[in-house]
């Protein structure tokens, strides 16, 4: 891998993901509705200035990628289709540029055949489903999206999402006990990239949780 494309560059996990990359001496290819607002790092990723919902501003990010990393998240001005909508048009241009491989961040209301919801998990997707049911409909068209797309892909379900330290110290696998219920955004973005490099669950939907 040498260049990435990351989707959601501008928010907490994705700046997190920009980091790691510099770190890494990966390049970045990033979309941002305000350009101006990835200027200030160190060493700014290639911006195009767009949105996710816009298939050509998606097609110029993902040209001449080796893979592709979606932080996206939704908040209040979002639309009900957001992360659906981000899908279609990822899918799309990874197919046309010729690219397999996608990582993306989504939540535990998607559903593996191999979980054993603890307790906690059970509320956790309950809450949801109450709280924010068009969230929840979103996620889950997206992930099938992904998931039926013939890709490489990961879908990476994190719980509850935290602002604590990089810890390595998490938890992988199916969505059970096991699982903690929080973790922070440096962890599951440390995960994230680890899974491009290594080509690890590939066209799997594994769960995170650590310490948070």
């Amino acid at each position: 891998m040498r260049r990435l494309a990351i989707f959601g560059a501008t928010g907490r996990t994705g700046r997190l993901l920009l980091g790691l990359s510099e770190s890494k001496a990966l390049q970045v290819n990033a979309l941002a509705r305000l350009p101006d607002s990835l200027s200030n790092l160190k060493n700014p990723p290639t911006v195009t200035k767009g949105t996710i919902t816009d298939p050509k501003a998606v097609e110029t990010v993902v040209a001449g990628s080796d893979a592709v990393l979606s932080a996206l998240g939704r908040d209040k001005s979002s639309p009900p289709d957001l992360m659906t909508v981000a899908s279609r048009n990822m899918v799309s241009a990874m197919s046309d540029s010729g690219i397999r491989r996608i990582v993306v961040l989504t939540n535990t209301a998607i559903v593996d055949q191999a979980d054993s919801l603890s307790l906690q998990h059970k509320l956790l997707r309950g809450a949801l489903s109450v709280a924010n049911g068009s969230l929840k409909r979103d996620s889950v068209a997206a992930a099938k999206i992904i998931s039926d797309s013939g890709l490489d892909w990961t879908l990476v379900r994190a719980p509850v999402l935290t602002d604590g330290p990089r810890t390595g110290a998490y938890r992988v696998g199916r969505l059970d006990r096991e699982i903690p219920l929080r973790v922070s955004r440096a962890d599951v973005a440390e995960f994230m990239l680890s899974c491009v490099l290594d080509w690890r669950y590939v066209r799997e939907m594994p769960a995170i949780g650590g310490a948070g």
